[in-house]
C-alpha cells in the first residue's frame, strides 16, 4: 500500500479531516480505570470474547488516531485509562463495520495517508518515509500504521452509506434554501448615536456627580497592577556577532534550508533569491536571540549570587555592565506589560507570581526580538480610584449615559412615528425628514453577507441589525434597536429579485456544501441515537472500564 501513497503525496491541497472515529463516541461512564486485568483476558463485547490481538491493535489505532491531528505530533501512554477506554469503544465501532462489511481500499487509505504527511510539519510536507522512521522509533510498524488507515477509511465509508439519504434534496427545495441564503433585501436605516447629543447635556452638580460615582464605583474599580524593571538585551545588538558565529557555515545552512523547504521556499520571497536572503537574515538572527539569551544568562547569575535585595542587585550590576535599566507601566493579569515583546501565548498571570520576598524571575524571559531580566518593581493592589483623580473620566461618563437615555427615548418615539405614518401613506423618507434625520440608503444585502461597513461603521454588530431586517415585514418598519451606543431604525423598502447568472454559478456548489450537510446530520442523528445506547449496552460488562482509579 505505501507504493500507493508515495503516488499520492503530491496532493499538497488535501487537508487532514480531524474527526475521527472516538471523536464521534460520546462516552457516559466518566468513572476512571486502573487498567488492571489478567493475562490474556481483556473481557467481551455483546459476550463475544476479545482477543489480545483485537486489543493491542485497537490500542494502536487510538494512539494512532491522536498522533495523525496533533500538532506537533505526540503519542499517547499506552497504559493510560483513556487509551485503554477509547480501546474498547473502537472495538465495538470496528466489530459493527465489519458486519456493514466495510473494508478500505488501499487507494483511499493512500490518499488518508498523503493528507497526513501533506500537513506534517505545520504545513509542511514530510516524506512517507519520515513518518514511518519517527513511528518506528516509538516502537510502531507500518503494518500498525496501514491498519489505522484502513479503519479510518472504513468508518468514513460508514458515514457515507448511512447518510445518503441526507443527500437526496430535490431541485425545488435547493433552490428554494439558495434564495433563503442569497435573496437580497433593500433597505434604509435611521441610526442614533448618543455622542450627537453629548454636547447638550449640562455639567452635573458636585452632587450630582458624586452620587453617580458612588452609585457606579465597581465600575471604576481597578484591578491589581505591577511594574517591573528590567534590562533588555536587543537581538539587533547581537547581529554582527551571530554572523561571525556562522562563519563559513551559514552559506550551507541556507542552501540546506533552502533545499528542505522546497517549493514552500515562496514564503519567503517572490523568488528564490529573496528567500534566500530571507532565510540567511532569519538563521542570523536566530544565533542572534541565542547569543542575547546568553547574555541575560550572565547577568542574571551576577545578580543572584550576591543573595541579597534582587532588585537593587539588577540595578547595580546592570550599571557597572554599562546597561540601561527601565521600568514598565502598570499592568493587570489580562494585558501584561506593554514594553516586553513576548510571545503571544505567554501568561501575563506569571509575573504576579513575584513578590517582594522573590522579585525576580526565575530566569531570563526570552522575546520575539531579544531577551530580558525581570524582576518586580511595584506591586499596586486593587482599589477604587478616588473621585477627584478621575474626575473628567466620571463626568464623561455622566454625560453620556444622559445622551444614551435620551437618544434612545428619541428613537423609540421615532420608531412608533414611522410605523404610525407609513400606515397613513406617509414615507419613511418623509417621516424622517420631519424629524430631522437623515435615512442611510444601505447597499442590498441577503443572509449569507458577512461584512457591510456601512452598517459596521454605525452600528456595533451586523448580524444583529441582519437579523431585524430579514425579521420585519417588506415594507414595514422594525421596532427601535438599543445598542452601546445609540440604536437604530430599520425600514424594509423590497426583496430584490435573484441574480440567475450569479445563481447559475453559484448553484452546484452551493448544492454540494447543501447535501454534505445534509448527510452529515442524517449520520449524527443515526449514530446518536443508535449506536451511542448500543455502545454503552455491549460495553456493560467490561469490568475494567467500570473500576475506581
Amino acid at each position: 500500500m505505501f507504493g500507493t501513497i508515495r503516488k499520492h503525496q503530491s496532493w499538497l491541497w488535501i487537508f487532514i479531516i480531524a474527526v475521527t472515529i472516538l471523536g464521534m463516541i460520546v462516552w457516559t461512564n466518566n468513572t476512571g480505570s486502573n487498567n488492571q486485568r489478567g493475562p490474556g483476558n481483556f473481557g467481551s463485547i455483546d459476550n463475544k470474547a476479545i482477543t489480545a490481538t483485537e486489543m493491542h491493535h485497537a490500542e494502536n489505532d487510538v494512539i494512532l488516531g491522536y498522533f495523525a491531528q496533533s500538532r506537533p505530533h505526540q503519542l499517547l501512554d499506552r497504559t493510560s485509562a483513556n487509551v485503554q477506554r477509547q480501546a474498547y469503544q473502537q472495538l465495538f465501532v470496528q466489530r459493527k463495520m465489519a458486519q456493514y462489511n466495510l473494508h478500505a481500499d488501499p487507494d483511499s487509505a493512500a490518499r488518508l495517508a498523503s493528507a497526513i504527511i501533506s500537513q506534517w510539519d505545520e504545513g509542511r510536507p514530510a516524506s512517507m518515509d519520515d513518518i514511518l522512521k519517527f513511528l518506528k522509533s516509538r516502537g510502531f510498524t507500518a503494518e500498525d500504521f496501514e491498519h489505522y488507515l484502513e479503519n479510518e477509511v472504513a468508518f468514513r465509508q460508514l458515514e457515507t452509506v448511512v447518510g445518503l439519504s441526507g443527500k437526496v434534496v430535490t431541485p425545488d427545495e435547493i433552490k428554494s434554501l439558495y434564495a433563503q441564503n442569497y435573496q437580497d433585501l433593500s433597505v434604509e436605516a435611521v441610526f442614533f448615536n448618543a455622542s450627537n447629543l453629548l454636547s447638550t447635556i449640562a455639567t452635573p452638580t458636585a452632587e450630582v456627580l458624586g452620587q453617580f460615582y458612588t452609585n457606579q464605583q465597581a465600575t471604576y474599580r481597578e484591578p491589581d497592577k505591577m511594574q517591573l524593571s528590567y534590562v533588555y538585551f536587543n537581538a539587533t545588538n547581537f547581529m554582527s556577532q551571530a554572523e561571525q558565529t556562522l562563519g563559513t557555515n551559514l552559506t550551507r545552512e541556507v542552501e540546506d534550508n533552502l533545499s528542505r523547504f522546497g517549493t514552500n521556499i515562496l514564503q519567503f520571497g517572490k523568488t528564490t533569491e529573496e528567500a534566500r536572503a530571507k532565510i540567511r537574515e532569519l538563521l542570523i538572527l536566530q544565533t542572534a536571540q541565542t547569543n542575547a539569551l546568553a547574555a541575560a544568562n550572565a547577568l542574571q547569575r551576577d545578580v543572584v549570587s550576591k543573595q541579597t535585595n534582587y532588585l537593587q542587585n539588577l540595578t547595580a550590576a546592570a550599571k557597572a555592565k554599562g546597561l540601561e535599566i527601565k521600568e514598565t507601566k502598570p499592568f493587570d493579569k489580562q494585558y501584561g506589560p506593554s514594553e516586553l515583546n513576548l510571545s503571544g501565548d505567554y501568561p501575563a498571570s506569571a509575573f504576579f507570581d513575584l513578590t517582594a520576598d522573590i522579585p525576580l524571575m526565575p530566569q531570563p524571559l526570552s522575546g520575539m526580538d531579544g531577551a530580558y531580566v525581570v524582576a518586580l518593581d511595584k506591586f499596586i493592589p486593587s482599589h477604587v480610584p478616588p473621585l477627584s483623580d478621575i474626575r473628567s473620566r466620571v463626568e464623561h461618563d455622566y454625560k453620556f449615559q444622559q445622551a444614551l437615555h435620551v437618544t434612545q427615548l428619541n428613537g423609540q418615539s421615532f420608531a412608533q412615528t414611522a410605523t404610525n405614518e407609513l400606515a397613513h401613506g406617509k414615507s419613511f423618507a418623509q417621516t424622517s425628514d420631519s424629524s430631522r434625520l437623515t435615512p442611510v440608503q444601505v447597499p442590498p444585502f441577503s443572509r449569507a453577507t458577512t461584512r457591510l461597513p456601512e452598517v459596521e461603521d454605525r452600528t456595533a454588530d451586523f448580524n444583529d441589525f441582519k437579523n431585524v431586517a430579514f425579521a420585519t415585514p417588506v415594507g414595514g418598519v422594525s421596532r427601535f434597536i438599543d445598542t452601546s451606543d445609540g440604536g437604530f431604525v430599520i425600514h424594509v423598502k423590497q426583496q430584490l429579485p435573484l441574480d440567475e447568472a450569479k445563481m447559475a454559478t453559484q448553484l452546484p456548489e452551493f448544492t454540494t456544501l447543501l447535501r454534505e450537510r445534509r448527510q452529515n446530520e442524517v449520520f449524527q442523528i443515526w449514530f446518536g441515537s443508535g449506536w451511542i445506547p448500543e455502545l454503552n449496552r455491549g460495553l456493560r460488562d467490561v469490568s475494567v472500564l467500570h473500576r475506581q482509579d
